[in-house]
């Protein structure tokens, strides 16, 4: 069987001088990290941006998900349930997105973005969980009809119903989101693991041509600027926000590496 992880610096031996962060602090003090996954995919995007939002360096490896490659015999020896994404450092692997985001914490550099003080750090798992379960589902469906299922058969013809419905069911979640907003920067008033998730979420809804859905929610466009510039939560001089795909790229099954700079 094909190691999936055989790609980038993790090609070489693990004494090499470019397995380790490339630049600045990061030079050898940690592996550069390999990530599995697709960029379409919601899971993915949040273990991406964390990576990028926490100074740590990943080459990134793609899935076809839409050709059912997380299902292969290949990706079941890392994952055997199909859960995506997997992410490796040296020996240690670990996959799904909540595994990957608490490893990829403890890794990486700066503050925690888990808030310390318990009623924010509630009302941050509060909108996680809203995220989770009252969008991020639909934001699956509209990628899977309006992109995911031509990319798996050139004939698909999107379900014009499925992508009505997962709109209509989304609309009770912005409102709730913006509302949130009106007197915050963030989601829980600083930043934290709530805004990457609803940052992926909204970055899709964008590039999927949906942006409709938030049209009306100044709170929202306000705050999807302010992400769109921040820089990084480690302090790194890049721009988290920079590393999620556009549309072309998921088609096209690219995946952008983090890579971070001084700073």
């Amino acid at each position: 069987m094909a190691d999936l992880f055989h790609f980038g610096s993790a090609a070489k031996p693990l004494d090499a001088d470019d397995r380790y962060g490339s630049d600045g602090e990061m030079k050898k003090t940690q592996y550069i990290m390999q990530l599995l996954g697709f960029p379409g995919d919601v899971d993915t995007l949040k273990c991406l941006l964390t990576a990028a939002e926490k100074g740590i360096e990943v080459e990134s490896g793609v899935l076809n998900m839409p050709k059912g490659e997380q299902d292969s015999e290949d990706y079941r020896k890392i994952s055997p349930f199909g859960i995506v994404p997997a992410l490796k450092e040296a020996q240690y692997v670990v996959v799904g997105e909540p595994g990957t985001a608490v490893f990829v914490e403890g890794r990486g550099l700066g503050n925690r973005l888990a808030p310390r003080n318990a009623a924010v750090l509630a009302t941050q798992m509060y909108w996680m969980e809203i995220g989770k379960d009252e969008v991020q589902p639909h934001v699956e469906t509209l990628m899977r009809e309006k992109v995911c299922g031509q990319m798996a058969d050139p004939s698909h013809t999107a379900d014009d119903a499925a992508i009505a419905a997962a709109r209509e069911s989304l609309a009770d979640a912005l409102d709730a989101f913006d509302d949130q907003l009106q007197s915050s920067e963030y989601i829980v008033g600083q930043y934290s693991y709530a805004d990457i998730h609803w940052t992926i979420y909204i970055h899709l809804l964008t590039i999927l041509g949906e942006g409709a859905l938030y049209a009306k929610h100044s709170n929202i466009k306000a705050w999807f600027e302010r992400i769109k510039v921040r820089k990084s939560f480690s302090g790194q001089d890049i721009i988290g926000y920079d590393f999620l795909p556009t549309l072309d790229e998921i088609k096209a099954n690219v995946m952008k590496d983090v890579e971070c700079g001084e700073f």
